[in-house]
């Protein structure tokens, strides 16, 4: 029996203390030392059995007071007894003092009862002393955000693009009659071509005369010029040729050297001669100027067996019948390059996701980053964070008229004794006999277009999108992320095009627990082993000798307390199911069935 001794420490140490010339200071942290260990041994000595014959002055639990649970008249008439003192009859008396409240400003009061952490400050003692707080452990339930990602850069294109090369026509008007106003030879200052020159067309039959003359003044209105300064003083004849008649100029010099320039003359030959009728000319040739852009384009490679999409044909233009074999047709050109890209904009607009890092799949050539995972860090659907809970005030304890306070401490023994077992089961399950090592995980790998629709990277409590597009491996990383199970070990590019990643690969390491996976991360911040790198992942387990290295009162299994917890609860369940099934049991057994 412990207590006698430790209830005249404190007397016998002091005196001891002051024996010795120790000051009170030196003798108060020992005493403070002794106050825990009379707690600690309290706290495992007060639930065993026949512990309350250890409690000073206990009198078992038959006391005075306790009859008058039996007496109610006998509780009456010492109430009575009491109403003729002083603190009842304050309350009763009609002549008490009173206050007009309507008088007093109760502003501070009411504030403080509606909120009295945010007037006191947290922790405060109502009673006019500041108390001590202790953070209690986090209930865990599993960790409430996950690490989604995003690309940025460069992006690889591989598309298909066509061209229509089509047949183009012109029309041209081709004069056929030729009309010019001819002077006599022997004519004196008209402008106008004589007889003798076109005496070979005449004479061939490619030209004619009409019969019709007219006065010079006429023939220059006729020729879309104002009269000349003699035209009335000549007449010229009207001549029609099959073709124009060349060599006018020439006869102008030679007779008229003063007058005759292109401007006044011949300009164009426009003045001299009319088309009075003409033919129709159609031509029609293939033009390839539309695909000029995809032909000339060095990342476009013609695909051959260009095909024929109109045609062939008779179409009327200009009132002419023109046939073609084919009229359009079409040319393929495979074209593949880089361009700018980001699909990032979605996560970097959602309020319950925030930047974490990004890192590099892919460099080109003069070591330029060409594609970046940016990665966010994002609350899971439903997710909140949970408010810190405390246990404040503390334990009094007074000595030679001071007092102190031994603070009291949130314990988690239960929870860790809880991990302890739970630990102790891992041991058997995961231990290998073959390599002797303990937690050995499984490298897991999952996959992502990247700047594509197909994403087998879902992150942690978010369904794939595109499940069908996912292999067997892929959804499997997916439910045992899902569960906790699995330590992301990082990315890499797996496959790219033209220095610019295209795919990459998320690699985990996934454990058979969640407290596995736990032991393996903590344990190996310990030891300081790494995981391997994300192409070649390292998830073997821990030697005998290094697991008995790791300490395990440093680790943080706040993650998995609430399930631990949860399950210590489950006998308590079980027992009131049965117990419900004994009491209908009962019912129909003095009853009877219905």
């Amino acid at each position: 029996m412990r207590w006698p001794w430790l209830l005249l420490a404190p007397t016998a140490l002091m005196a001891a203390g002051m024996a010795s010339g120790q000051s009170m200071a030196d003798i108060r942290a020992q005493a403070e030392e002794l106050a825990r260990e009379v707690r600690d041994v309290a706290i495992d000595t007060v639930l065993v059995d026949g512990a309350q014959e250890n409690v000073p002055g206990y009198q078992g639990t038959e006391i005075p007071a306790s009859d008058l649970a039996d007496d109610p008249d006998a509780l009456t008439s010492r109430g009575e007894l009491q109403r003729s003192g002083d603190t009842y009859r304050t309350v009763i008396d009609p002549y008490r003092p009173v206050f007009d409240p309507t008088t007093i400003d109760l502003s501070s009061a009411q504030s403080i009862a509606a909120d009295p952490d945010a007037v006191l400050g947290t922790g405060m003692d109502l009673g006019g002393g500041t108390g001590s707080c202790e953070p209690l452990p986090a209930g865990g339930g599993g960790a409430s955000t996950y690490l989604d990602s995003c690309n940025q850069g460069a992006e690889v294109y591989n598309e298909t693009s066509t061209c229509n090369p089509s047949i183009v026509t012109t029309t041209e008007q081709i004069p056929t009659d030729f009309k010019y106003f001819v002077a006599a030879d022997d004519v004196f200052g008209a402008n106008y071509p004589r007889t003798y020159v076109f005496a070979d067309e005449v004479s061939q039959g490619q030209c004619r005369y009409t019969g019709r003359t007219v006065q010079g003044c006429t023939a220059d209105r006729e020729a879309g010029r104002a009269p000349g300064a003699y035209c009335q003083n000549f007449s010229v004849r009207e001549l029609v040729c099959t073709r124009e008649v060349t060599g006018i100029y020439a006869d102008c010099e030679r007779n008229f050297p003063r007058q005759c320039t292109p401007q006044t003359w011949i300009m164009g030959s426009g003045q001299y001669w009319f088309g009075r009728n003409h033919d129709t000319q159609v031509t029609a040739a293939r033009s390839d100027a539309v695909c000029d852009p995809l032909a000339t384009n060095a990342a476009c490679v013609f695909q051959p067996a260009e095909i024929c999409v109109e045609g062939p044909g008779t179409r009327v233009i200009d009132g002419q019948s023109i046939t073609q074999a084919c009229w359009r047709w079409e040319r393929t050109y495979q074209c593949q390059g880089t361009r700018p890209a980001n699909d990032c904009s979605e996560l970097e607009g959602r309020s319950d996701c925030t930047f974490d890092h990004q890192e590099c799949l892919s460099k080109d050539a003069a070591g330029n980053c060409t594609v970046y995972d940016r990665w966010f860090q994002c609350r899971l659907p439903g997710a909140a964070p949970e408010p810190p809970q405390y246990v404040c005030a503390g334990d009094l304890y007074c000595m030679d008229g001071e007092c102190s306070t031994v603070e009291r401490q949130a314990s988690t023994e239960f929870k860790d004794a809880m991990v302890a077992v739970q630990t102790m089961g891992e041991l058997r399950a995961d231990f290998d006999p073959d390599t002797l090592r303990l937690f050995t995980g499984e490298a897991m790998k999952c996959s992502k277009k990247v700047f594509g629709i197909s994403n087998c990277c879902s992150g942690k409590g978010v369904p794939l999108l595109t499940p069908w597009l996912c292999d067997a491996e892929d959804r499997a990383v997916d439910e045992r992320d899902d569960k906790g199970l699995c330590h992301q070990v990082g990315t890499y590019c797996s496959d790219s095009i033209l220095g610019v990643c295209v795919t990459r690969k998320q690699s985990y390491c996934c454990f058979s627990s969640k407290l596995t996976r736990i032991l393996q991360e903590q344990g190996r911040a310990q030891l300081g082993m790494g995981w391997g790198t994300p192409k070649e992942p390292t998830c073997d387990g821990f030697l005998v000798e290094q697991f008995q290295q790791l300490d395990l009162s440093r680790m943080d299994f706040s993650e998995v307390y609430q399930e631990f917890t949860e399950a210590a609860r489950l006998p308590d369940e079980i027992e009131a199911s049965m117990m419900i099934q004994q009491r209908i049991g009962q019912y129909y057994d003095t009853n009877g069935a219905p």
